[in-house]
Order: structure tokens, then C-alpha cells, then sequence
């Protein structure tokens, strides 16, 4: 296997030309390049292979990288690197995967310092998010740590680095000499010689948290030997800047794996972390003497920054809005299968919203089918000129990327989170707006094949329908459906459409009380929608 030094300009299989060595390792670099062919920006990973290095430990090396790439692939969520390619060159493989513009989570704790407990938390809910994917398919990271999380723009986290995860019923590959994780966030179980499990990835993660807000890892020592017995013989030491992170730290580094909690709860531990943060500090900026409390529909936000919608309009990370085609009529973006799940807010697509950020409250999922008398069920089609009852009053939002939209009175803007906008419904519930530049084909097709992925990530969750809206709702736009389910007592729809170049969804989540008259007002809310010009 050839040990030569790759150099800049490098072309690989054809059409992947490498441009700048963004990083490496110990066992590989990773190249920014250019697919030549696709004309899209890629990062490829490159095998090194250290002189001498017996064939037999090369060979290892090479099938931890392959089992890297299917890992990845067969995961397929914007919360775990996308891998697009493999290519078999120079005796030794390379993979081929998306860019994400940013810095680690490692970089970021030592270039900006400790994190605040929300912001990790927030972080923390994305990286649980692409766990529980992986463990519900058997794959355990075993390499959870703040090097392995990219944080892109909006704070979307990435998990990266499967060259060591293993998928149960394969076999190990471990050889003398290399190492099978990181010391500092081996699990007391993985420190003593066991196998790693999910709850050592649940250890990882707690330790990788502990980190992001204090600064340090929590078992330090400067041989892995004293690292190792530190963490197996040794209390935690209790974290002094978690704030309401301290409780989820604490469970997630119980020594007993039993005793951790499964990586669902973990989700939902964090979620309500993050929320507590978001209302500690909204409590704050109301109490500051100078604060202006923000009004629904505000053309500009003085505190937050403009919205983006969920598959629907133009953002800054997204490209442009709509295609000035007149106000949307009710539907959901196929591609960017939108949906807020317990605790976050999926901004799934064809390709991944870049920049999307977790949602850190209760997910959503639409409930029972209304009767007609109380307004348009999920397979309704409200009329394209419909507007909010006269009874309702309403206020026009106007966002800095260029869509509007008019929201019923009390509709208050909360926050902005990547590319999705989020707003509270009084009595509970919220709606969400988000948007993707990568429509796919068809919005029906796209719930359908989303729907595994994403309905793990809620409790109890429920389909009651997948439909396909028809005419008006599709009068202009490729296609729309609606998406409606039920999960740990609330109601939740999320409504997706798309153009041939842009996919918007809204997402509307709502407690059993007020869910038909909030789905009824989500008719006159999509009808009013302008994208940007």
C-alpha cells in the first residue's frame, strides 16, 4: 500500500480534485476539495499509513475506514456526516463526504472556551439525535468525543468519525498496539477491557458535555494508563458551570451502565435543559431595564435574528426565497422533510439544511382527524384565498430574508434556530417554518420515506395520515402533503411543498384541547404566505 505524500491539486478518481489539507490524524487526513464532475464543494478523507506498519495492522486499517463509510451511509440523517462516495486509489481507500463549514466542537471549546449550559445543550440534544439513529440500528460510535461533533453554521451539530464504530454481529477489529477509542472519554466498562455498548457511547457523550461547559475533561492525567485508572477508581468530579446541564451530566456519567439512561431519555434530558435555558434567559432580557419585549409579527426583531422557514422560504444559509409566484398556497416542501421532533427541529432534507438547530421543546405530532364541522381535517383542502376568520385578528410578519406571512393574533415570535423561525401559540404548542434549497420529487413520497427516521425521536408517537394535497394547494408548486401524527398526548402536522427549486414546510404542533382550532387556523396561515421575491 503506497505511503507517498498527497499534495494539493491531486486529482482522485477523475473528478475529485483536493485543494487544502483541513486536518489529519493519526491514521488519516481530510482534504477540502471539488467534485469536478457534480461541481459541489466535498471533503475527502485520506488513509496514512505509518512506516512499517505490519500488513497485518495495515489491513485493519483499511477495513476501520470502509466500515467508517458504510457506517455513515447507511445512517443517512443532518445530524451525521453525509458520505457520498468511495474510491479505492494508491492501494488504499478514500471517502469522499459532504464539507461542513465549520470548526469542531473540540476547536471551538479551545479557541472560544466553555460553553454556556444551553448552547450545549442544544448541542447536546443534535448529537443524542444522530446516537439514537445509529443505536437503533445497531451501530455503536465508540468514538464520542468534542473532536468528532462539527459545528456548523446556526450551531448545527455533525457527528463524524465512524472508523471505529462497530455494528453488532460483526466482528472486532482490534490489534495489538492500536487503541479501540479516545482515554479521556472511555467508559469505566471500556477502561477495564469490556466491549462497548450504547451506554459507553452515553458515557462518551456525557464526558464530551462536561467538557463543552467546564473546559476539561473530567479524568485528566498525563499517561492513558492514569487517565484509564482514574476513571474506573475515581468520583466525578461535580461540574461547576452546568447550570441545568449538572443533572444530565450526572446520570449520563454513572459509573454503573446500568444505571445510565437509555439514549431516548438522554434526547429528552436535554431538551428540557435546553428549554429551561431558553425561558432562564428570556426571564433575564425581560428583566433588563432597556429590553423591549418583541411583538408577533415585528418586521425586525431587536434581540432575534429574522426567521427562516422550515422548507419555505429564502434564508441566508439557504439562497433565496420562493419564486415570486403569489402568496403559498398550504403544502410542504418534499425535500425538506421539516419535522420538530421531541425536543428539536428537524430540518431533514434532500442534501440537509445547513444550519438548522435543534428545537429544545416538546416534539410534535397531529392527532385525530377533526369532524368537518370544525374545520378542514388533514385531507381537506381549504380554498388558496382563505385568510383568517374575521374573529381573529392578525398581524403581519415581514422577515429579513424576504418572505411574510400573517400569523393570528398572540402568535408571538420566540426564536430563530439556523434556518427555522419558531412561534408560540398561545395555550401551548408552537409553529415552526423552515425551508431547503434541495426539494426532491415529490412531498408525499419524501414524509413517507422520512418517517422512520424521524418518528423514532418522538415518545409514543402515532401516525394518523400521509397525505398528498391536491388542487388548489398544488396549483403552483410541484407538490404538497401533509403529515400528521400524535405522540405523548399532543397533536402535530407538518406540511410540506416545494417548487422545482426550493422546498418550504410548516410545522405546526399543538395540545388535544386547542388542536382543531389551531389546525384551522394553520389552513389560513399557509394561505397567507408570501416567499421572497
Amino acid at each position: 500500500m503506497s505511503t507517498e505524500q498527497t499534495a494539493p491539486g491531486h486529482l482522485l478518481a477523475g473528478r475529485y480534485r483536493l485543494t487544502e489539507l483541513i486536518g489529519a490524524g493519526g491514521m488519516g487526513r481530510v482534504w477540502r476539495g471539488t467534485d469536478e464532475l457534480l461541481d459541489r464543494p466535498v471533503a475527502v478523507k485520506e488513509l496514512t499509513i505509518p512506516p512499517h506498519l505490519p500488513d497485518a495492522e495495515v489491513e485493519v486499517l483499511r477495513t476501520r475506514m470502509l466500515r467508517e463509510a458504510r457506517s455513515a451511509a447507511r445512517l443517512g440523517h443532518p445530524s451525521i456526516i453525509t458520505v457520498f462516495d468511495v474510491v479505492d486509489s494508491d492501494e488504499r481507500p478514500w471517502i469522499v463526504m459532504e464539507l461542513v463549514r465549520g470548526r469542531s466542537l473540540g476547536t471551538v471549546i479551545k479557541e472560544d472556551g466553555a460553553l454556556d449550559p444551553g448552547r450545549a445543550a442544544a448541542i447536546g440534544v443534535q448529537t443524542a439525535t444522530a446516537l439514537s439513529i445509529a443505536h437503533d440500528r445497531g451501530i455503536v460510535h465508540r468514538d464520542i468525543k468534542p473532536g468528532n461533533v462539527l459545528i456548523a453554521a446556526g450551531d448545527r451539530a455533525v457527528l463524524t468519525d465512524f472508523g471505529i464504530a462497530r455494528l453488532e454481529g460483526t466482528s472486532g477489529l482490534t490489534r495489538t498496539g492500536l487503541l479501540v477509542g479516545s482515554p479521556g472519554y472511555l467508559s469505566p466498562e471500556q477502561a477495564q477491557g469490556g466491549p462497548a455498548t450504547p451506554a459507553s457511547d452515553i458515557w462518551s457523550l456525557g464526558v464530551t458535555l462536561y467538557q463543552a461547559v467546564e473546559g476539561r475533561v473530567p479524568f485528566a492525567r498525563e499517561a492513558a494508563v492514569g487517565t484509564l485508572t482514574a476513571i474506573v477508581t475515581e468520583e466525578v468530579p461535580p461540574p461547576r458551570n452546568a447550570g441545568v446541564l449538572a443533572p444530565v451530566i450526572e446520570a449520563l456519567l454513572d459509573k454503573d451502565p446500568q444505571r445510565r439512561p437509555a439514549i431516548a431519555e438522554v434526547h429528552r434530558m436535554l431538551a428540557e435543559a435546553a428549554e429551561k435555558a431558553k425561558k432562564k434567559g428570556r426571564r433575564a432580557q425581560a428583566a433588563a431595564p432597556a429590553a423591549a419585549t418583541p411583538t408577533p409579527a415585528a418586521a425586525a426583531m431587536p434581540s432575534v435574528p429574522a426567521p427562516s422557514l422550515p422548507p419555505g422560504a429564502g434564508d441566508g444559509s439557504s439562497g433565496g426565497g420562493g419564486r415570486g409566484r403569489r402568496p403559498l398556497v398550504l403544502g410542504g416542501a418534499a425535500a425538506v422533510v421539516a419535522a420538530a421532533a421531541v425536543g428539536l427541529a428537524f430540518w431533514l432534507g434532500n442534501g440537509g439544511l445547513d444550519g438548522a438547530d435543534p428545537d429544545p421543546r416538546t416534539p410534535p405530532q397531529a392527532a385525530g382527524t377533526p369532524s368537518s364541522e370544525d374545520g378542514p381535517g388533514p385531507s381537506s383542502s381549504p380554498s388558496p384565498s382563505a385568510s383568517p376568520s374575521p374573529e381573529t385578528e392578525t398581524a403581519s410578519y415581514e422577515d429579513e430574508t424576504g418572505f411574510s406571512v400573517d400569523l393570528p393574533e398572540g402568535w408571538e415570535l420566540r426564536d430563530r434556530q439556523g434556518s427555522s423561525v419558531f412561534f408560540d401559540i398561545p395555550g401551548g404548542g408552537y409553529l415552526q417554518i423552515d425551508q431547503t434549497d434541495s426539494p426532491g420529487d415529490n412531498a408525499k413520497e419524501d414524509w413517507e420515506q422520512q418517517e422512520g427516521a424521524i418518528s423514532s425521536n418522538f415518545s409514543g408517537y402515532e401516525r394518523q395520515s400521509i397525505e398528498a394535497l391536491e388542487e388548489p394547494f398544488v396549483e403552483r408548486y410541484v407538490s404538497a402533503a401533509d403529515w400528521e401524527f400524535t405522540f405523548d398526548g399532543r397533536h402535530a402536522v407538518n406540511r410540506a411543498f416545494h417548487t422545482e427549486e426550493k422546498g418550504y414546510a410548516l410545522f405546526l404542533v399543538s395540545p388535544p384541547d386547542t388542536w382543531e382550532e389551531n389546525r384551522e387556523l394553520l389552513d389560513a396561515v399557509t394561505a397567507s404566505f408570501e416567499p421572497a421575491a
